[in-house]
């Protein structure tokens, strides 16, 4: 058995979607990269085994991403890797599916917000905003209140139409009190994570070229001053026991 030997105070994110396919690991480039370009070094993380996205991550970091999975590693394990690897000055993890979403319909277990409150870190929401308006305070407000303790500090809206939609969205999320750190036009380009395949990041000049640019793009409609704060206003971690194994060391990147 393994002890922590001490609290550490880590500063770190959680970045999260209301669904898969809401635009996370493109925002959460573009998050790296703003953080990046204001002289801190970032520590990528990726909640769940995907080996795909995390590429990216380590691709606009420049370091390697590393996986967080509740499933595989458990509780104390998962925390013990996320003390160990966070060794550069914020950690930024990505999440994964819906906020919530887990091991079944009736439990947070493996979800990202599980994996949240075991690390104690702030949580940024993405929204997706292409078909809604003023329907998006309620969705936004599920999720705030979904959990007791949801850890959502901040949100930010994808798929802006126009300058108008902004507004209204804004005015109906401003009842909530929650920060809305950045509005992402709906034409900005993406990463799509799934059409990289078998061939990694590191190998596809085109590719990094493409992170690169994207997430610069998007970055400029975040406020990354703002984030970075959030990252710093984190509790210390507490003391863990961690009992060695290496049942969940694999390639996805679980160490």
């Amino acid at each position: 058995m393994k002890f922590l030997d001490k609290e550490l105070k880590i500063p770190r994110l959680v970045v999260a979607g209301v669904t898969s396919g809401v635009g996370k690991t493109s925002i959460t480039s573009a998050i790296i990269y703003g953080i990046k370009k204001r002289g801190y070094r970032i520590q990528p993380f990726k909640v769940g085994p995907d080996y795909i996205d995390p590429s990216y991550l380590s691709a606009i970091s420049g370091k390697d991403a590393k996986n967080l999975d509740v499933w595989l590693m458990g509780e104390s394990e998962l925390l013990h890797s996320f003390v160990k690897n966070s060794t550069s000055d914020i950690s930024v993890i990505e999440g994964v599916m819906g906020y919530y979403d887990g091991f079944g319909g009736k439990t947070n277990y493996a979800s990202t917000h599980h994996v949240a409150s075991l690390l104690k870190s702030p949580t940024i929401l993405i929204l997706d905003a292409s078909k809604t308006a003023r329907s998006i305070a309620a969705t936004a407000l599920g999720f705030a209140k979904f959990h007791r303790n949801s850890r959502i500090v901040g949100i930010i809206l994808n798929k802006i139409g126009s300058k108008k939609h902004e507004s209204m969205c804004k005015q109906a999320l401003a009842s909530l009190k929650v920060s809305i750190l950045g509005s992402i036009l709906r034409n900005s380009e993406s990463l799509e994570s799934r059409h990289l395949g078998l061939i990694p990041v590191k190998e596809q000049r085109s590719l990094q070229n493409k992170i690169r640019k994207v997430s610069r793009e998007i970055s400029d409609s975040l406020d990354i001053d703002k984030i970075i704060q959030i990252c710093k206003n984190v509790s210390e971690l507490p003391k863990v026991q961690v009992k060695k194994s290496k049942t969940y060391s694999y390639s996805s990147g679980c160490t």
